[in-house]
């Protein structure tokens, strides 16, 4: 997108037209992550007001967010929103509203925030009536929810003036819940980064030279690594590889630690319970053969885009948004969900293609999903809600 210029072809100077609330750094999460990139390449485009939370999420909610490793705050993230404090929900309404910006985006994965993302985006239509309010949909209701959380969200929901969805799953669920608002499908983004060696990334690791199949990130139930347990001595048998689970274990999947001990194939798993790093994710990525992710629920997948920019196919469970993406033969291998022989074969097939098989398919899926064409498009949704 070019830069803004005035009648004599200079420059001109931007002014704000963007605000986004949402996490940041030090929560460790993905979606914290992703909006420092989401503004990152914003920034390129526009001027953007980055608000976020001012107090650290309860310990009963996601207890290990914040536990070690942690990085500091990036400047440009102006700590506002309380979720305990209903004076802040309304404080940070008008912070916003107050610079009357061409859009405000906020990132929606649950519904705890829900009260907090109603009453700011309730806020700023009193008092910038103009400003179109977009909710960027991670996920539109939460993967292990109830009727509680399904009313909350349904709250905030029909509040907002538009969607951003990342799979055509869920752009449904958003023309269900509200029909009146426009809904912009983006596939989760890929980010481009320098291609790292497979040997390399395995000596840093200590791994051999066995096929490796790999679950990257938090291990939680809606995942399905309970499924990919129940297939190791089928991927083992027919495959030699090794499977390795790497992400912290949280509370609510805290039997499969014990699972995994007492697996027949234990001594071909690699059970790694602990925060890993974004410079080790990447190793992790790259030393495997194969991302599995044999969810039962999900939308768009930060590690289908994280395979994709690696090079590594994907075998992924046909839910939610990864069919959108996970192309057989192209970019991975689909199985149905809950199919634990169905897992394994695909892992079979994928490892059996020969060398580079995949890697025009991934390249383009990768090219089409860039964080630059990402932030464009989204930007471009938010000048049409607006109107212009």
């Amino acid at each position: 997108m070019p830069a803004a210029r005035d009648a004599h072809g200079a420059p001109a100077a931007r002014v704000l037209t963007l605000a986004v609330l949402g996490p940041a750094p030090p929560d460790r999460g993905g979606i914290a992550r992703e909006t420092s990139r989401l503004v990152e390449e914003l920034a390129r485009l526009e001027s953007v007001l980055w608000l976020t939370f001012s107090r650290r999420y309860p310990r009963w909610l996601d207890p290990r967010r914040f536990d070690a490793g942690e990085v500091p705050a990036p400047p440009s993230a102006i700590p506002s929103l309380d979720w305990a404090s209903p004076r802040s929900w309304r404080d940070t309404g008008r912070r916003i509203a107050a610079d009357s910006p061409g859009g405000v985006v906020i990132p929606w994965w649950t519904a705890f925030w829900a009260l907090p993302d109603r009453a700011v985006m309730r806020e700023v239509r009193r008092a910038s009536p103009r400003t179109p309010r977009v909710l960027l949909c991670h996920n539109v209701e939460d993967h292990e929810g109830g009727p509680l959380k399904r009313l909350l969200a349904r709250g905030a929901l029909t509040v907002a003036d538009g969607f951003v969805a990342h799979a055509a799953s869920d752009r449904e669920r958003l023309v269900r819940i509200a029909p009146r608002s426009p809904v912009l499908t983006l596939p989760h983004p890929v980010e481009i980064l320098p291609a790292r060696s497979r040997e390399e990334a395995r000596r840093r690791l200590g791994l051999d030279d066995s096929p490796l199949v790999l679950f990257l990130g938090l291990v939680r139930r809606y995942k399905g690594v309970d499924l990919l347990l129940d297939a190791a001595p089928a991927i083992v048998r027919g495959t030699g590889a090794r499977v390795a689970v790497v992400g912290e274990v949280f509370p609510d999947a805290a039997e499969l630690s014990r699972r995994a001990a007492a697996s027949p194939v234990k001594e071909r798993l690699i059970w790694k319970d602990e925060y890993v790093g974004e410079e080790e994710m990447r190793d992790w990525m790259a030393a495997c053969d194969a991302a599995v992710l044999p969810y039962r629920a999900v939308s768009g997948s930060g590690i289908a885009a994280r395979a994709f920019a690696a090079r590594r196919p994907a075998v992924a469970a046909r839910a939610g948004g990864l069919p959108d993406v996970v192309v057989p033969g192209a970019t991975g291998e689909l199985f149905e969900p809950g199919d634990a022989a169905g897992l394994a074969a695909a892992v079979r097939t994928a490892l059996s293609r020969p060398a580079g098989f995949y890697e025009a398919g991934l390249a383009d899926a990768a090219g089409r999903a860039s964080w630059p064409r990402y932030a464009a498009e989204l930007l471009r949704f938010v000048r049409a809600v607006r109107g212009e």
